[in-house]
């Protein structure tokens, strides 16, 4: 029997992408078009009917959402024929006053938590446990307390690090979560795409940032053939770009995508008043100017030149000079050398 899911995390909707704003109403554009790219995907799941739809945490922003777009979600979950599986991350926690815990969903939609670790679903032969992230933390103890049976296919949803000593993310080992025995560990809150033995993160689905270039997107597959494949989304991508200001020109030809989210950084010598024109027909460039100033001789170097040149004419005239002549040499070089100096000179 086929066990057909598709695994998602860190989709983030309602984040407020104020880093975006140097471009007006761009942070709302960006905000609808992940909502539309995660029903995008629901639609396919709707299509394909998988028996299961894995949310690894961070489904929404907690500070951000208001009840009209759960609603939209969970609009999207009742027209689904599979299960879908919910755990909270660290952007959509676990808390008395969470959407997760206070909203009526659709009756196909599972929410794991402290309180409900598991669900077992008899039909499938498939037992999937949960352990998602609330304001406490500390859940990946859980783990200490899981006992797989091997009758059943074991699926675990965590949203936390997997091998990364330092992240205070319900950081776990990935040799602790295979010693347990899970045939699919479906893991969220690291945006960046990981695969190893059976334990998969597919990163964010969208591209959040700079810092997330590269393909994003979602897992699909069969729990009883392990048969597993990577979606890409279809959503914008973020291009960080080092450029010299004398290429500048040819960023067109380089980059001809205008829909993806650009940040330039120009190097180079900046010459005086050299401004950085943008491309108008771009959705979003920002530009950061990292080039260094042109260096030029200040007048303070150029006067101790002058001075120096001023001081050895005067000094070989000196010491050539009658004896009637020295007073007026030397008169001569300390006015001088006072006038060199941009100091008042007082001559009467």
């Amino acid at each position: 029997m086929s066990i057909t899911f598709f695994h998602m995390a860190d989709i983030h909707l309602d984040q407020p992408f104020s880093s975006l704003a140097s471009v007006e109403g761009f942070p709302v554009k960006r905000r609808e078009e992940i909502f539309t790219e995660f029903l995008r995907v629901l639609k396919t799941a709707q299509e394909e009917q998988p028996d299961f739809i894995f949310i690894s945490g961070d489904l929404y922003e907690h500070e951000y959402t208001k009840i009209k777009n759960i609603s939209r979600i969970n609009d999207a979950f009742s027209n689904l024929k599979g299960n879908v599986i919910l755990i909270s991350g660290n952007h959509d926690p676990e808390s008395k006053n969470s959407f997760y815990s206070s909203y009526p969903w659709s009756k196909n939609v599972y929410i794991l938590s402290r309180r409900k670790p598991y669900v077992v679903f008899e039909k499938e032969k498939t037992c999937v446990y949960g352990i998602g992230y609330d304001t406490g933390g500390g859940q990946y103890k859980n783990l200490e307390t899981i006992r797989t049976d091997k009758n059943y296919t074991n699926v675990l949803l965590m949203h936390g690090d997997v091998d990364l000593n330092l992240s205070t993310y319900n950081a776990v080992s990935s040799v602790m979560l295979k010693d347990i025995g899970f045939d699919y560990v479906a893991m969220g809150h690291n945006h960046r795409t990981y695969i190893k033995d059976r334990i998969f993160n597919p990163g964010s689905l969208c591209a959040l940032g700079f810092d997330e270039e590269g393909s994003h997107g979602y897992f699909k597959g069969d729990l009883s053939t392990g048969q597993i494949e990577f979606i890409e989304s279809r959503s914008r991508k973020y291009k960080d770009i080092e450029i010299e200001y004398k290429n500048l020109g040819k960023f067109k030809d380089m980059y001809p995508e205008i829909h993806d989210i650009y940040r330039i950084k120009v190097t180079g010598i900046k010459e005086d008043n050299e401004l950085i024109t943008t491309f108008e027909e771009y959705d979003y460039i920002q530009i950061v100017d990292r080039r260094a100033a042109e260096k030029k001789k200040t007048v303070h170097s150029t006067s101790q030149g002058i001075k120096s040149r001023y001081r050895n004419i005067m000094t070989d005239k000196i010491e050539n000079a009658s004896l009637e002549e020295i007073k007026v040499y030397e008169e001569a070089l300390r006015l001088g050398l006072l006038a060199l100096s941009d100091e008042e000179l007082d001559i009467e």
